[in-house]
């Protein structure tokens, strides 16, 4: 550093003593014989113009041999590189565990700053903060120098920007390594109490090759509160606003400087009050670069024009800044910065500091190994669940059950803080504490994390909130599983653990509802209750983040009492040594359980010796990170050959419902029939015992299929080769002669046991049976009776629905009389209404597997009622399901379910033969969209700017056409659902499908006054803005007023000319998309639905036909009184 310091000296000098007689300049050109300018100029990468002023002549073609042309400095490059919070690592190790830190320690920053210096000598290194504190440099704080120190003066560093951890020691320690320090130690806010004198330099400025860098220290003012305990530590002190010091510092410095580098202690956000680095970039845009830290960061951005740069703690990263600046008339200014952070991860440690600094780590090795105390036995007996290893590679047993681990923690969180409750997670699969000496670094075992203590109050509602958060880390329970599994997105670490209560964990259910029995002394926890909880400073993030507490509700912090020492790991050494008089004793209150999984299989043990003969594994996630990511399920075991017994068969049924001819792949649909086909032929590739079923309204829906009444949607159907469907209520649309139709131009039997004509034969087949592998699979069909009120009354005259389930009783009893050993029931039900498919499990036993339509729902891992098994692969071909079933000697003995999602089908190519049927059925339809339905004697408006702010001729027509065919008390539909216009003229059936492109089909629901008020209130809030959701009506009038707060704006609504009644029951006519709750219409989900019809596009063209254009009018059916209030008053004003 000496010998650079008087290099950069000479160097200045020399510049200096130049700079009087000729200027800035970088090289000098002897001017010879045939030698022109502009040539000149290029070889020096400038230009003859500014060569010629720059040298003072006056005609760039007269220049004379032998003349010394001055060659203009073009730029130069300045490089700052910085390290932060480095916590006492000169090796790559963190002796707290007794382990290697493969991204950490000087030793490996050296190797870059070497290399660094390379490029540019002149480099400058500086180091901001918090540096001769942690990972055992305590041990160490007696030596007249202390070995961080020594280590910045053998790297040479220029500049020290103190941090607040380098008060967490007498001050004599600080004072004593300021002085040794080499470099400059700044810090721009610390003043010596009650005057005007800076405790250090406030800020240093470096001359590096003639650049003048100013770098400015800062440091949190929080100081003297976190070390509050110990006044001595910052005796004679006082930590001003950084802010305020910074506009100080800003000032003193104006004109000297051409390069302003900042080197705070501070993180990018705000922090308890002071600023953070962002809001100090903010407000003082004069600064290029500023280098952060404290808050263990590792970024690289820039706010107001300002670089700034964290390369993270320990030594993660080497921060690194390029300056490049130009001359000016009186210096240089910056051109541009580049930054980024030099990973350490990968770099070799440079021996001359490991050498040196052996005895530091040696030291500090040895501290770690210090026995504290003594371990009576095993806190976990068998660490893996499955082998009973101590390195896990099945299950670990910390997250299974309750261990005297986790309650160790527990216990010793709940002491400090004097919670009720406390939770604690295991950051180790192999976490454990083995009988023998307790050694300090053992800790290391039992809690990884430097995480400090806080106790904060809690809510009974989010404690039950909180706790099923941490449950999701399970996945769910699925039939034939024999082990338990975690979800692989989910780290182990977020999954916390309980004490102080007792609870069970159902993971039969899905995540978000797992959590039952959850008491505290007896007594079931009380949502409205507050309760006392004890968590990691991390996890209190979480709670915060969560809105399950804010910082108010923080009673007790370790670290502001105890600072470091009140790290969770050293108060678990604290409390063996104080409360347990330094015994350590395992017991366990197994206060906690996993429930809702039957485990067990005559195949179990089987599995379990595979698994310790290490002939199976159970898959990690991708990374690595996370064990135990998938349960071993004995239907997938038997099925890919991993087991196998002569006892059991695989039968797999794939299945879909409710797909509205979405064949098509679409951006807000399904994933189409050319990637079904791919997976359906890849799937019975695999396995020759497999079934495609489907549980109706496959044909009705999207214009791909009605255009043609169904009929070439049978063509899909029978390419994607089903077995067999049943009808769903939307295949009646057509006339119940169109149903059967369509069933006759399929391949496989429409079945629909309890749907029978007038004379009482059955309109389509009622069952069949077939033979799989020697499987005797019965199959039958059930169809909603509501059918006869959710299509056309004209759509099923003559046609009866009888009972569902005395019908699927009788089906069941003639099933297996003819030697069906499995029975699958498709059946077009729902599960909402008068009827449902639970109710049908419940009520009928022998089904194995119901396979669901009607209410678009999606059971992703199934829905268990009794021993009945139900699914549904939700809508439009977003799924395909997939159902797993093992059979023995003849009856089902597992069973699972799965989905195949549109996200998954994306890594398949589409089928080529499905395209080519698909891309032959738009191209006939094309032709069909030509032809002209109706003629328009108005411009009809449906383009997006006015549908989405008001009401438009077009839009009321809709809503007229809904209210017309339904019979209900109102209609409604989304302005967003409109999608543009109709001309005045011939109005052709492709025109009204550009309109209405969605293929929605009109359903009438039953509603309260107070639910359409909501409504209307959802569809104005942002009104003037537009809004997808604008409400387009009829049978009824609204006034709102838009001066009003969104979701108060509604003065009136009138139905049928009478003030809405908010408790009466109304009908409505709406779309299928908004009584799925869509564009915010949540009052709409779950209602009753009373009837069913078509296609909006085509009730719309059949009203046109009918009623003609009467009502394709505006009529002030939904007005913003604000807009007739301003009309009137500008009116009389004018």
């Amino acid at each position: 550093m000496k010998n650079r310091k008087l290099l950069s000296l000479f160097l200045a000098l020399v510049m200096i003593l130049s700079s009087l007689s000729i200027g800035v300049f970088a090289d000098s050109y002897l001017v010879k014989k045939g030698d022109v300018l502009w040539k000149i100029a290029e070889q020096y990468g400038t230009d003859y113009k500014t060569l010629a002023e720059y040298n003072n002549i006056k005609d760039p073609n007269m220049i004379y041999e032998g003349t010394t042309l001055q060659i203009p400095e073009t730029s130069k490059k300045i490089t700052l590189l910085g390290t932060a919070d480095l916590h006492g690592r000169i090796y790559a190790y963190e002796y707290a565990i007794d382990s290697v830190d493969a991204d950490a320690g000087l030793a490996k920053i050296q190797t870059i700053v070497k290399r660094e210096r390379e490029l540019n000598p002149d480099a400058i290194l500086m180091d901001v903060g918090d540096t001769i504190q942690d990972n055992s440099a305590e041990l160490f704080n007696d030596l007249p120098v202390h070995p961080m120190v020594q280590v910045m003066n053998e790297m040479d560093f220029d500049i020290w920007a103190i941090g607040n951890h380098e008060f967490n020691f007498e001050k004599s320690l600080l004072d004593r390594n300021i002085a040794a320090f080499e470099g400059t130690a700044i810090s721009a806010n610390i003043y010596k109490t009650g005057t005007n004198e800076r405790f250090i330099d406030g800020y240093k400025i470096l001359n590096v090759d003639g650049v003048r860098v100013a770098i400015v220290g800062m440091i949190p003012p929080y100081v003297p509160v976190w070390e509050a305990s110990s006044p001595s530590h910052f005796s004679g002190l006082e930590f001003k606003s950084i802010a305020d010091e910074t506009a100080k510092v800003v000032a003193e410095l104006e004109g000297k400087y051409d390069v302003l580098v900042g080197a705070y202690h501070l993180g990018p956000d705000d922090d308890h009050g002071f600023e953070g680095l962002n809001a100090i970039a903010e407000a003082f845009p004069q600064f290029d670069v500023m280098f952060g830290g404290h808050a263990h960061s590792r970024y690289v951005t820039e706010v107001n024009g300002v670089t700034l740069i964290e390369p993270g703690a320990y030594g993660w990263a080497l921060a690194k800044a390029d300056i490049e600046v130009v001359p000016t008339a009186d210096g240089y200014e910056v051109k541009q910065v580049v930054a980024q952070n030099i990973e350490t991860y990968k770099e070799v440690e440079d021996q001359g500091i490991l050498d040196k600094f052996a005895f530091v780590h040696e030291q500090s090795v040895a501290d770690a190994n210090t026995v504290v105390g003594k371990v009576t036995a095993d806190y976990i007996e068998d660490v893996d669940y499955i082998t009973g290893d101590a390195v896990v590679t099945t299950m670990p047993t910390a997250q299974i059950i309750d261990t005297p681990l986790i309650d160790l923690i527990n216990d010793v969180q709940m002491f400090y803080t004097k919670a009720q409750i406390s939770s604690a997670a295991a950051f180790k699969n192999d976490m454990n504490l083995v009988a023998g000496d307790f050694k300090k670094k053992d800790v290391a075992n039992i809690y990884k994390y430097a995480n400090t203590l806080v106790g904060v109050n809690i809510t009974g509602a989010n404690l039950k909130g909180y706790m099923e958060w941490s449950a999701s880390y399970y996945n769910t329970y699925t039939p034939g599983d024999v082990t338990v599994s975690f979800d692989q997105n989910i780290r182990g670490y977020n999954y916390d653990m309980f004490s102080g209560v007792t609870y069970d964990i159902d993971i039969s259910k899905p995540a978000g509802s797992r959590i039952t029995n959850l008491m505290l002394d007896g007594k079931a926890i009380s949502d409205t209750m507050v309760y006392k909880l004890a968590v990691n400073n991390y996890r209190f993030g979480t709670l915060l983040s969560n809105g399950w507490v804010v910082d108010a509700d923080k009673y007790y912090d370790s670290y502001e009492t105890m600072q470091d020492a009140g790290r969770i790991r050293d108060l678990i050494i604290k409390y063996i040594g104080e409360e347990k008089a330094g015994v350590a004793t395992p017991s366990v209150d197994n206060n906690w359980k996993i429930i809702g999984a039957d485990l067990e299989h005559a195949l179990k043990s089987q599995v379990i010796d595979m698994l310790k003969a290490g002939t199976i594994s159970i898959p990690r996630s991708e990374d690595g990170r996370t064990p135990n990511v998938k349960s071993l399920n004995i239907i997938d075991l038997l099925k890919d050959g991993t087991i196998s017994s002569t006892d059991y068969k695989n039968l797999t049924l794939l299945h879909t419902n409710d797909m509205h001819g979405f064949f098509i792949e679409g951006k807000y649909d399904g994933m189409g029939a050319a990637k079904m086909a791919t997976f359906i032929k890849g799937m019975k590739a695999d396995s020759a015992n497999t079934l495609l079923l489907d549980a109706g309204d496959a044909l009705q829906g999207h214009n791909l299929v009605t255009l043609s009444d169904g009929e070439e949607g049978t063509k899909v159907l029978n390419a994607l080769g089903y077995d067999a469907m049943t009808l769903g209520n939307h295949e009646f649309d057509y006339g119940s002669a169109q149903t059967v139709k369509l069933g006759g131009m399929l391949n496989f039997p429409m079945l629909a046991a309890n749907v029978k004509k007038t004379d009482g034969s059955l309109l389509v087949d009622d069952y069949k049976i077939f033979s799989v592998d020697g499987i005797k699979v019965g199959v039958f069909g059930l169809g909603t009776p509501e059918t006869v009120y959710k299509s056309h009354p004209d759509n099923t005259a003559g046609i009866t629905f009888e009972d569902i389930y005395t019908t699927a009783t009788a089906m069941v009893t003639t099933l297996k009389a003819e030697g069906a050993q499995v029975i699958v029931t498709l059946a077009h039900i729902g599960d909402e209404g008068e009827f449902t498919t639970g109710m049908l499990a419940e009520k009928v036993a022998g089904i194995d597997v119901i396979i669901d339509g009607h209410s678009h729902s999606t059971y992703p891992d199934g829905k268990l009622v009794g021993t009945t098994l139900i699914v549904a692969a939700g809508e439009k071909t977003k799924n395909v399901g997939v159902v797993e079933l093992t059979v023995k000697s003849g009856m089902v003995d597992a069973k699972k379910a799965t989905l195949f999602t549109k996200s998954a089908s994306a890594a398949l190519t589409d089928d080529a033969a499905m395209t080519a049927i698909v891309a032959d059925i738009q191209a006939k339809n094309d032709v069909i969209t030509e032809e002209v339905v109706a003629t328009s004697p108005v411009l009809l408006v449906g383009e997006k700017q006015f549908v989405r702010t008001s009401e438009t001729n077009l839009g009321n027509l809709l809503t007229e056409a809904l209210l017309d065919i339904s019979k209900a008390d109102v209609a409604f539909t989304n302005g967003g659902g409109i999608r543009s216009s109709i001309d005045v003229g011939p109005v052709t059936k492709g025109e009204v499908l550009t309109v209405l492109p969605y293929g929605n089909t009109v359903r009438v629901i039953e509603l309260t006054g107070a639910d359409i008020w909501a409504a209307i209130e959802n569809g104005v809030d942002e009104y003037p803005s537009a809004k997808g959701a604008f409400p387009h009506i009829a049978g009824m009038t609204v006034k709102f007023d838009s001066t009003k707060a969104a979701g108060s704006r509604v003065t009136e609504i009138m139905v049928a000319g009478n003030a809405i009644d908010l408790t009466k029951t109304y009908t409505m006519a709406t779309n299928d998309f908004l009584v799925a709750g869509g564009d915010g219409y949540s009052m709409f989900k779950g209602k009753k639905v009373v009837a069913e019809f078509g296609a909006m596009d085509e009730v719309l063209i059949d009203y046109m036909n009918a009623m003609g254009f009467d009502k394709a009018v505006e009529d002030n059916r939904i007005m913003d009184i604000n807009d007739v209030v301003s009309f009137i008053f500008n009116f009389f004003a004018a």
